[in-house]
């Protein structure tokens, strides 16, 4: 018997089905949908406790491109495999300098006040530079703004400590055209903590050349900020803390805290909110609505919602849905910062949510005028 055709194939089967791929065309067309099902019952498939979820590990080797080993297409696989390893290896270097840095010099230098500005620039950079800005903004295009102030918001964004804007979007798109399959940069099908930050050690070569974001390649400010962004907030800041500040004490509260508590708030959203919480619509993965990451993450993780409307600016579709990042895009829209604002239709709400294929949606825009629009999965 053949090899089973999606979506009765499981992830595992669909993985190997991939490896050694050569056709680099392979990653623009959205992958077919694995089963859960199936992947239940693969070989050493082990439950992720309080989920539907069966992980198998992939054993992805560090800087390695992972196993798929698929050819890039916008730059030399040789240059794409050096590339992976420097930045496999500078993700590290600041992930676990960062938290080294918090666990050693945080407990004794802990006051109210250097805790108030860490957890304050938690939030200004998160919601603003990564929720709003790298993630509705650039990602989705799900509102416009001004240029100068789109700039602005992709700088805020890139003192998160999680890429430029160039590199956190390319992988951002895949994982929504390829959602939980094995051309997924994330899923929890290769585990939980795979998918919460251990992919960032074993990113496939082809996906490093970021041929899906020929809008920001084309942008001079985006390619000076993908050169700049790590010197410039892992060297350049923590010094001139240090020797203006107060010291370590300053380093580990002002940069080090938002930073892990940030990374961890928007990994959750790759991890958790893909095995934990409700599905109230059908997106055919394995995205949910969790509450928690949600506050974390100010509205991101209302997931589901997310993954089944990509394009709305509002991910907290119901009134109950606290999410913040869209209470600012309306405050900008108030003040004629922001237009073309999209959100689904109630119908199409409604359509999603019974599981009826939908083919085309309503998008309602600030001065009343409505397009259509093809909802993406």
């Amino acid at each position: 018997m053949g090899p089973r055709s999606a979506p009765e194939m499981s992830y595992s089967e669909a993985y190997d089905l991939l490896k050694g791929c050569r056709d680099p065309e392979v990653l623009k067309t959205a992958a077919p949908k694995v089963s859960k099902a199936a992947q239940a019952l693969e070989k050493g498939a082990a439950r992720i406790p309080g989920s539907d979820v069966y992980a198998v590990p992939k054993g992805r080797a560090f800087a390695a491109g992972g196993l798929l080993d698929m050819p890039t297409k916008e730059i030399p696989t040789r240059g794409a495999v050096l590339k992976n390893r420097v930045t496999c290896g500078m993700r590290c270097v600041a992930i676990g300098g960062a938290h080294l840095v918090l666990a050693v010099w945080g407990p004794s230098s802990f006051t109210w006040g250097w805790a108030a500005v860490g957890f304050l620039s938690y939030v200004l950079v998160g919601i603003v530079g990564i929720t709003m800005g790298y993630h509705r903004l650039l990602t989705h295009k799900s509102f416009k703004t001004y240029k100068w102030l789109e700039y602005f918001i992709a700088w805020v964004g890139s003192q998160a400590g999680q890429g430029d804007p160039i590199e956190w979007v390319s992988t951002h798109r895949y994982h929504h055209l390829h959602c939980d399959t094995p051309l997924d940069p994330h899923s929890p099908y290769e585990g939980f903590w795979w998918s919460h930050i251990l992919w960032l050690t074993g990113t496939e070569h082809s996906l490093l050349d970021y041929a899906n974001v020929p809008d920001l390649k084309s942008q001079l400010f985006y390619r000076f900020l993908e050169v700049t962004f790590f010197p410039a907030l892992f060297i350049a800041k923590p010094l001139l803390t240090y020797y203006y500040l107060g010291g370590m004490g300053a380093v580990a509260w002002t940069n080090a805290f938002p930073l892990v508590v940030g990374w961890h708030a928007t990994f959750l959203v790759n991890s958790a909110a893909h095995v934990w919480g409700d599905r109230p619509y059908d997106t055919g993965d394995l995205s949910t609505n969790n509450a928690l990451v949600s506050l974390l993450a100010f509205g991101e993780g209302w997931h589901c919602n997310h993954h089944a409307f990509p394009y709305s600016a509002r991910h907290g579709l119901e009134a109950w849905e606290l999410d913040p990042t869209w209470w600012l895009i309306l405050a900008m829209q108030a003040v004629g910062l922001a237009w073309d604002v999209q959100v689904p239709s109630e119908k199409a709400k409604a359509a999603r949510r019974k599981g009826a294929a939908v083919t085309a949606d309503v998008v309602i825009r600030p001065r009343g005028a409505v397009t259509k629009r093809k909802t993406k999965a």
